[in-house]
């Protein structure tokens, strides 16, 4: 017994480790590589994704400018005034696009002057050759909190705003829905130009300072296009 358990010492004690240790931490390296450069590939991948979508972004807003022979007034970070009717916000992935009531519609109407028809053509058309990277088109109407004279709330009336642009989109400018998703919501008044997102301790005192003044309620009253872009 003795002799048998001598024997199993020796061997363990002649076992070399080494090398099979030395094979573990390589391996380990090599994986560790490897993790940190799929994580490089994609961050640099993202990166140019990013840039491509800064590029459309600013190539929308230089053509929308042209058309209305201007030049973008810069009027905070990554916003920009095309005219006294239309402002487009650049987010990283989103693009706002804002237009006036009073381009688009008459007072207290849905229906598209021929003002907004021409406008929505040449928005239109700017949005459709940049379809290929927008993955969605959101058209939110707004309105400030003086009451609609015919309808019953302000939140009918933003709401049948929203749906005349989305059906101009549609009809007259040849975005389909079944290939590129677009949806039309109304806000009534309920979110001002000034209203935070993740304002959480918003109130009705809040919404009734955010339209104290004719020039609040003429921001408020408004039609936004939303583009979220592929990445």
């Amino acid at each position: 017994m003795n002799d048998e358990t001598n024997i199993a010492e020796e061997d363990f004690s002649s076992f070399n480790f080494w090398p099979s240790f030395a094979d573990l931490m390589l391996s380990v390296v090599l994986i560790l590589v490897l993790v940190i450069f799929l994580v490089l590939a994609v961050l640099a991948a993202g990166s140019v994704n990013l840039k491509l979508v800064e590029s459309n972004q600013m190539e929308i807003i230089s053509k929308l400018a042209d058309v209305y022979k201007t030049t973008p007034v810069v009027i905070d970070t990554h916003k920009y005034g095309i005219s006294n009717d239309i402002i487009v916000v650049n987010d990283v992935t989103l693009q706002k696009i804002s237009f006036s009531d009073q381009l688009l519609f008459g007072r207290d109407q849905y229906e598209l002057t021929e003002e907004g028809k021409q406008t929505l053509t040449v928005v239109g058309g700017l949005l459709k050759s940049k379809l290929g990277f927008i993955r969605e088109i959101q058209i939110q109407g707004h309105a400030d909190t003086d009451a609609s004279r015919q309808f019953k709330t302000n939140l009918e009336l933003a709401g049948r705003r929203a749906m005349t642009v989305y059906s101009f989109l549609q009809s007259n400018v040849g975005i389909n829905p079944a290939q590129h998703l677009m949806s039309a919501t109304s806000f009534g008044e309920y979110k001002p130009v000034t209203r935070s997102e993740v304002d959480m301790s918003y109130t009705g005192k809040n919404l009734m300072e955010d339209n104290s003044t004719k020039e609040k309620k003429d921001k408020n009253r408004r039609i936004e296009l939303l583009l979220f872009y592929l990445i």
